[in-house]
């Protein structure tokens, strides 16, 4: 199955300007007079159905649920899975060494699992406003990814 940004020729963290413009281009680039391999062509309704609902934010939010939980059941998940996920609040805060520790959940290490500002600035951001960055224990091979906004 083809996703709706796959239709438009975008991704799911394409700005609503950026789905405007692929979209237009999709629907000049699918006219019959335009097309050079007929097997190629996707179809008109299919496009405009596609830039409806991802032009539409509660539309869109909905599809990328209804997207993620089928990429689930087909044994996939998109956002990096797999991790045990914790916020930052999980962490303790040293203020004078200004970093953030936890213990291992898997190997019990106290204060194995280490952040810096530093590291935080690195992290990705997410849908949500917020940030995620992946770390691993400095005593096993455990990864784990922390959730954090910043103040």
């Amino acid at each position: 199955m083809i996703s709706y940004y796959e239709v438009l020729g975008v991704t799911p963290e394409s700005t609503i300007p950026e789905i405007k413009q692929a979209y237009k281009l999709k629907l000049l680039s699918s006219h019959p007079d335009k097309i050079e391999n007929v097997s190629a062509q996707i179809d008109i309704p299919l496009i405009k159905q596609a830039f409806t609902t991802l032009i539409d934010p509660t539309s869109r939010k909905t599809y990328d649920q209804q997207l993620l939980e089928s990429t689930k059941l087909s044994g996939f998940n998109i956002n990096g899975g797999g991790l045990d996920i914790y916020s930052l609040d999980d962490f303790e805060f040293l203020e004078d060494q200004e970093k953030w520790i936890k213990a291992c959940p898997r190997c019990t290490s106290q204060n194995s699992i280490c952040l810096t500002e530093t590291d935080l600035e690195k992290g990705t951001p997410d849908k949500d406003g917020g940030f995620d960055i992946i770390v691993q224990c400095n005593s096993c091979s455990l990864w784990i990814q922390v959730k954090y906004y910043e103040e």
